[in-house]
């Protein structure tokens, strides 16, 4: 009696809804140039592009940087870095509130020009150096690094905005220009993080030549 063998062949196509026989004309890709030559009517189309490919093509260099800008009342443009670094989910309008209501909290307490009392916290908090996590030895080392003028006051707003919202108060505006007279002062939380990080560089200047 001999053994039926399982076949591993594909299942002949029925009329059903799920296998409906292909049409050849509209195959998307290229087949082999046997089969083209048995079948001469059967046109090949090939596979269209993928998307990165198509996108790549139109690759464009590198951007500019756009010059920064001045704000409408100060004409300053300190005070517009200020604005778009404090910026959140777009609110512009209540960032340009929250910065010009703390420079007139600056004016009415130190009784000095606000823009002066800010360049000079910035100055005060722009570090020389700063570090950067690097992969040494197998093991990640905060390799120092030279600052410039710009990363460096960009460091130093960011520093003043961090420790403003980590005072304690709910008025943002009170908090950020408590900080900033402090900051020109040579005291407060943004002066200690620049202490810190220059600190930390000296402390890593073997690994310098690793950057």
């Amino acid at each position: 009696m001999a053994s039926t063998a399982t076949s591993f062949c594909s299942p002949p196509l029925t009329s059903s809804r799920r296998c409906q026989q292909l049409n050849p004309n509209r195959l998307s890709f290229p087949i082999n140039l046997n089969t083209a030559k048995r079948a001469p009517n059967l046109t090949v189309q090939h596979a269209p592009l993928p998307l990165k490919v198509l996108c790549a093509r139109g690759k464009r260099g590198a951007t500019a940087k756009k010059p920064a800008t001045s704000d409408p009342v100060y004409r300053n443009r300190l005070v517009n870095m200020f604005v778009n670094r404090i910026l959140k989910k777009g609110k512009k309008s209540l960032a340009y509130h929250i910065i010009y209501q703390a420079l007139k909290n600056i004016q009415q307490k130190t009784q000095s020009n606000p823009l002066a009392v800010l360049r000079e916290a910035v100055n005060g908090v722009t570090p020389d150096v700063a570090v950067k996590a690097r992969r040494v030895g197998g093991s990640t080392q905060q390799v120092p690094i030279e600052v410039g003028t710009f990363q460096g006051k960009a460091l130093a707003i960011r520093w003043l905005l961090e420790a403003s919202r980590k005072r304690s108060g709910r008025s943002m505006v009170l908090k950020l220009s408590s900080e900033v007279m402090d900051a020109a002062k040579g005291t407060g939380e943004a002066i200690k993080k620049r202490e810190t990080t220059h600190k930390m560089a000296e402390a890593n200047r073997a690994f310098v030549h690793f950057r």
